[in-house]
């Protein structure tokens, strides 16, 4: 799924548009890991407000960064085989949250995996949206080709409020609150199936994580049956420490130059997108960035062990993730230059008196402690004094 497409979705979730057919869930105290009460509703039966609480937590699970908060994962082949996971789950959105034998099945494989200290509420969501057609340019006809059914899932921690004083009309003082168990944003959710290309997609879904830190491997293999998926902070982590193990082994190479000319392959790379399909590169297509970037084919067999030692053989990294693509930045301990990535070239490495030195041309207006100064118009003054003195 893309930004466009979740937002699509996730637009459902206000007073206006809001057809959300069932709630159901189990509120799980962790400490045991015993259910205590369940959740079971139909959800325009559910009193205004409590409508609104809901929607905020159905909102929130659809939320962050692509690729950072939201993964879009594939089930494993295993998953998707006769009394797989992928399989119970289209079971389960089916029923429309209507089996209680199949929550209760889906409730305990979650209660045995999720690894987590407090208590929770796991709440299941079941939707069918007639989907609009649209042309190229976004306009809605108003026809609709296919109903999306799909089933929202959220993992929410339910923690007791914090304690203070309040007011206490009754007794008309104040005096200490009385502490309640508040349920809180999702940890992590899952919506299924995906939405790809505006159409039910039966291999894949849109998992959250509140933290990119806490992925909950956990419910992926556990629960979903997915293939994990780094978060693009955690490729951009990983991609630099290849890229910094490489070039310690193999240290005849400039890295200044490495690292721009594999900035600006990157960026290339991500500009010539037509489509919202992202670039993938796995070990064979990072190599080739390494090639492409100055990297000599005798050295590529380190590459290829340092991505294995970083992230796995098999794994894919998305090259939009691997790259800033609106800065590009040198920093020492003293000194932070900043351009656009465009722009990388204005800076050069130079041997000046013997040292490597970062060189800026300074043949533009340059504002110095917020002062402009007309370096062009000084630097041609300077070259009519040292002739006039020749």
């Amino acid at each position: 799924m893309n930004h466009s497409e979740v937002l699509e979705i996730r637009k459902r979730f206000t007073k206006t548009a809001v057809s959300a057919h069932r709630v159901t869930g189990c509120y799980v105290t962790g400490d045991d890991k015993q259910i205590r009460t369940y959740v079971d509703e139909m959800f325009l039966n559910l009193e205004e407000e409590e409508q609104f609480k809901y929607m905020e937590l159905m909102k929130k699970s659809l939320s962050g960064t692509m690729g950072k908060n939201l993964l879009n994962l594939s089930f494993t082949n295993e998953a998707e085989l006769e009394g797989g996971v992928q399989r119970s789950l289209i079971a389960l959105r089916d029923s429309e949250l209507k089996n209680q034998e199949m929550l209760d099945a889906f409730y305990s494989r979650v209660i045995e995996n999720y690894e987590f200290a407090g208590n929770y509420l796991i709440l299941l969501v079941y939707d069918a949206y007639d989907v609009p057609v649209k042309t190229e340019d976004n306009i809605k006809l108003g026809d609709s080709e296919e109903v999306y059914s799909y089933v929202l899932c959220m993992i929410c921690p339910v923690n007791l409020s914090k304690p203070g004083l309040s007011y206490h009309e009754e007794e008309n003082k104040i005096a200490n609150r009385t502490r309640d168990w508040v349920v809180d944003a999702p940890e992590t959710a899952f919506l299924f199936p995906a939405f790809n290309d505006r159409s039910t997609d039966l291999h894949n879904l849109l998992y959250y994580v509140k933290d990119t830190d806490e992925l909950h491997e956990e419910l992926l293999a556990g629960v979903l049956g997915c293939e994990e998926k780094l978060p693009s902070d955690k490729q951009k982590k990983a991609f630099k420490e290849i890229v910094t193990e490489v070039l310690n082994e193999v240290p005849e190479y400039d890295t200044f130059e490495i690292v721009k000319a594999m900035n600006d392959t990157l960026t290339e790379m991500t500009d010539d997108l037509l489509t919202e399909e992202p670039v993938i590169l796995n070990k064979d297509g990072v190599k080739d960035l390494f090639l492409k970037s100055g990297l000599k084919e005798e050295h590529l067999e380190v590459v290829e062990e340092k991505f294995t030692e970083a992230v796995g053989a098999e794994a894919e990294l998305e090259a939009e993730s691997l790259t800033d693509k609106k800065k590009f930045e040198v920093k020492t301990n003293d000194v932070h230059i900043q351009v656009k990535p465009e722009n990388s070239d204005l800076i050069e490495v130079r041997i000046l008196d013997g040292r490597k030195c970062l060189v800026i041309p300074m043949d533009v207006d340059v504002e110095v402690n917020g002062i402009m100064r007309r370096i062009c118009e000084e630097l041609q003054t300077q070259d009519e004094i040292e002739t006039k003195y020749e």
